[in-house]
């Protein structure tokens, strides 16, 4: 702490600009609200807040976790926001010894990634199997597309695994992808009576408003994980968005905790998203750390490592893959 040579840092690891911002904004702010909230009470040790903008992208993540594992007051980093982007960036951190907290990574080869990341989320296992089960739950012949994304690919693998039985065709696009007339087209033929995409909602918002455009696919079940569920998906989607059946391993935070969000209404004039609040609750945990005199990221480590934290609306631990 001494070389550090002033506030200890939490940085947040994710997209402030670029289509994916939205996500990135309001877990962002989750963290800002616990710093502020922390600083506020004048703690002997006062935490400043920093981020690294990774647009949520593996190949820009890398190059920026170096410069956290740089910063000598860095203590943890509250992120990646999304799986490609920190599976790339976690070997960095490791490498640099900072603990990493990540609210909305669900891809499930993480956990034995590194024993430096951690989530205060379900994976992959939890949310594939769920999906599956509504697809199968709406007596539907099911399509599934991905994004060819770690997070994406991996979800439709799990899903496809837990419903092979009514599945009758697959297809996959790449992340970016604007024109999806030819996956219509498929899933027409197929006569298909509900598509699974994996992926995220700047691609699914183009993707179901040209299912709902296609008289052959119009009345066609949209089912999508948590990479979709965004406000920013009905701002995009339109109508189209509606009756999609999408799902996430995450807590409301209107719901699960009403005094905080009120406090985070006020203080950032907008809603929070999906994902604000485990944002929130990893900045606490490390902050529940530093108030325990954990100024350093190796105490830093054994503290999350062996600590039950009670956040807002949850209560988080860490078993031994994180």
């Amino acid at each position: 702490f001494a070389a550090c040579g002033g506030d200890l840092k939490i940085y947040f690891q994710g997209a402030l600009t670029g289509p994916y911002a939205e996500t990135g904004i309001n877990e962002a702010n989750g963290v800002i609200l616990a710093i502020d909230k922390y600083n506020a009470t004048n703690p002997k040790t006062k935490v400043a807040y920093d981020a690294i903008d990774t647009q949520a992208s593996g190949a820009n993540s890398p190059a920026l976790a170096a410069k956290v594992v740089a910063d000598e007051c860095a203590i943890g980093v509250v992120g990646g926001m999304y799986s490609g982007e920190t599976l790339a960036a976690v070997p960095i951190y490791e490498g640099g010894k900072v603990p990493v907290v990540s609210p909305s990574a669900t891809n499930p080869g993480l956990t034995n990634k590194s024993p430096y990341f951690h989530r205060v989320v379900g994976s992959d296992l939890v949310q594939g199997p769920a999906l599956a089960q509504i697809a199968i739950g709406l007596k539907s012949k099911l399509f599934v597309v991905d994004d060819a994304t770690a997070y994406g690919k991996g979800l439709a693998t799990i899903v496809k695994k837990n419903a092979t039985k009514i599945i009758v065709g697959t297809d996959g696009v790449t992340e970016g992808t604007t024109n999806f007339t030819s996956v219509v087209a498929k899933v027409a033929k197929s006569k298909a009576t509900a598509v699974f995409y994996g992926g995220y909602y700047p691609e699914a918002a183009i993707f179901v408003k040209a299912l709902r455009d296609n008289p052959a696919t119009k009345n066609i079940k949209f089912i999508a994980g948590d990479g979709v569920l965004d406000g920013e998906f009905i701002k995009l989607a339109k109508k189209n968005a509606e009756g999609a059946y999408l799902t996430a391993p995450g807590l409301d935070m209107k719901t699960a905790a009403p005094a905080l969000y009120k406090e985070y209404k006020t203080k950032f004039n907008r809603e929070p998203g999906l994902y604000t609040l485990e944002a929130y609750n990893a900045a606490g945990f490390f902050l529940s750390g530093v108030k325990a005199g954990k100024i350093n990221s190796a105490d830093m480590l054994s503290y999350i490592k062996s600590t039950t934290y009670k956040g807002v609306g949850q209560t988080i631990a860490f078993d031994k893959d994180g």
